[in-house]
C-alpha cells in the first residue's frame, strides 16, 4: 500500500496557498491600475497586439497634429489672398474711371495715387506672417519677406518649394503656395495677345479688342500691322504679308487666326506690334497700369498710344485677378481635403482607442468575481493546512 509522507501534504498545503495567494495578488494589481496586464510576460499576445495599435495611435496624432496646422496656414493664405483680390478690384474699379475721357489730368494723378497705395497693400499681404513669425510666401524659405520693393520693381528672395504635411500613409497635403508661383509667374490667359502702338504714331487710332479666334491658325509669332491712309498691312517676323486690305473704324482686321479692333483714324505710317502674351509679374502689371494713369496723355497721338497701353494694361490686369482667383480655388480645395481628412482621423482614433480598451482595459465585474473566488479558495487552503498541520499519531493514542 503506497503511503504518503507528511512532509508531502505540508508540501501541496503550502504551494496551494502560494498559487492562490499569487492569484490574489494579481487580481489586486489588476483593480489598482485598471489594466489586464502590466508586463509583455504577462499577456505576450495582448502586449504585442497593444504595441501595434499604440504606434497607430502615435500615427494618427500626429496626422491631427498636421491637420490643425494645414487648417490654419491655409485659412491664413485664403483670407490673404482674398484680401489681394479685394485691392486687385479696387485698382481695377480706380483704373476704369481714370480712362473715361471727361477725367482731367489732376483727376488721374490722384487715381493713380490711390492705385499706388493699393500696390502697396498687395505687397504688404504678400509677405503676410503666421503666427509664428513664418512668411507664408517664401516657399519653404520663411525666416525673411519674400518680396522687396525696389527702384526697379518687387524682387522675390524666396524659393519655389513648398512644406508638404502628410495626413495619412499616402497622403499629404501642401502647406502653402510659393509666392512666385502666386505672384512672379503669372501665365496670360490662353489666347491672349501683347498689341502696342509705336511712339512715333501721330494718328487717332486706338486698340479696342484683341483675341487669337483660330488658334489652330496662330502659330505664336509675332507680326506688324502698318496703315497707309486707308489701307493696312500685316507682315510677319520675316516680313512676309499675311493680310492687307481697307480699314474701317470699329471693324475687325483678322490674319492668321488672330482679331484686331481699332477705334479711331490712323495716320500714314501708324503702326502696331503683335505677339503672344508672356509670363507676367502681377506688381509690374499693376505698376505698370498704375503709370499710365499717371499719365496725362490727354491730347492726339498721346491719347490714342495710352488707349492702346489702358487696354492691354486692363486686360493684364484682368489675368492678375484670375490668376488669383485659381490660387484660391485651390486652397479651398485643399482645404476641403483636411476638413474631411480630420473627421476620418477622428473616428480612426475613436476606433483604436476602443480596441486599446479591449486589448488591455480590465472588466471590473469579472476582475471582482475571481478576487471572491481566489480569496475563498485562499481561505479554505489556509484552513486546511492549519487542519493537517494539527495531525499527530498521539491525537489517537488513548
Amino acid at each position: 500500500m503506497l503511503r504518503i509522507a507528511t512532509t508531502t501534504y505540508y508540501q501541496q498545503a503550502v504551494s496551494s496557498i502560494d498559487q492562490n495567494e499569487s492569484q490574489l495578488s494579481t487580481v489586486q494589481e489588476q483593480m489598482g491600475s485598471g489594466l489586464q496586464f502590466q508586463t509583455a510576460s504577462q499577456d505576450p499576445i495582448a502586449a504585442g497586439s497593444v504595441l501595434g495599435v499604440n504606434q497607430a495611435v502615435t500615427d494618427v496624432t500626429s496626422w491631427q497634429s498636421n491637420a490643425t496646422s494645414l487648417s490654419n496656414s491655409l485659412g491664413l493664405e485664403d483670407s490673404t489672398l482674398t484680401s489681394v483680390n479685394t485691392a486687385l478690384q479696387q485698382i481695377q474699379s480706380l483704373a476704369l474711371e481714370a480712362n473715361n475721357g471727361t477725367v482731367n489730368s489732376g483727376d488721374r494723378q490722384q487715381l493713380a495715387q490711390e492705385m499706388q497705395q493699393q500696390l502697396s497693400s498687395i505687397i504688404q499681404l504678400a509677405n503676410t506672417q503666421d503666427a509664428n513669425g513664418n512668411y507664408i510666401f517664401g516657399g519653404t524659405q520663411t525666416n525673411g519677406p519674400p518680396f522687396t520693393q525696389t527702384s526697379s520693381g518687387v524682387v522675390y528672395s524666396g524659393n519655389s518649394n513648398v512644406n508638404m504635411l502628410p495626413l495619412g500613409p499616402t497622403s499629404e497635403i501642401a502647406a502653402g503656395d510659393a509666392g512666385d508661383a502666386v505672384f512672379m509667374q503669372v501665365a496670360p490667359a490662353s489666347g491672349s495677345l501683347d498689341v502696342s502702338a509705336a511712339s512715333g504714331n501721330t494718328g487717332s487710332a486706338s486698340l479696342t479688342d484683341a483675341a487669337v479666334t483660330n488658334s489652330s491658325q496662330y502659330n505664336g509669332g509675332s507680326y506688324t500691322l502698318t496703315f497707309t491712309g486707308s489701307q493696312y498691312q500685316v507682315v510677319d517676323s520675316g516680313n512676309n504679308v499675311v493680310a492687307s486690305g481697307t480699314f474701317t473704324s470699329g471693324n475687325a482686321i483678322q490674319f492668321a487666326g488672330v482679331s484686331l479692333s481699332f477705334n479711331g483714324t490712323p495716320a500714314s505710317g501708324d503702326t502696331f506690334s503683335v505677339g503672344p502674351s508672356s509670363t507676367q509679374s502681377l506688381f509690374s502689371s499693376v505698376q505698370n497700369l498704375i503709370n499710365l494713369v499717371g499719365n496725362p496723355g490727354s491730347v492726339g497721338s498721346q491719347l490714342a498710344q495710352n488707349q492702346t497701353a489702358m487696354y492691354g494694361a486692363l486686360q493684364s490686369l484682368s489675368t492678375m485677378q484670375s490668376q488669383i482667383t485659381n490660387v484660391l480655388a485651390g486652397v479651398g480645395t485643399r482645404e476641403q481635403m483636411v476638413t474631411t481628412a480630420t473627421s476620418q482621423l477622428a473616428t480612426r482614433a475613436t476606433q483604436l482607442q476602443s480596441t486599446l480598451s479591449g486589448l488591455q482595459d480590465l472588466d471590473y465585474a469579472q476582475a471582482s468575481a475571481r478576487f471572491a473566488q481566489y480569496q475563498t479558495t485562499l481561505q479554505a487552503a489556509e484552513q486546511s493546512y492549519v487542519q493537517i498541520q494539527g495531525l499527530s499519531l498521539f491525537n489517537y493514542i488513548k
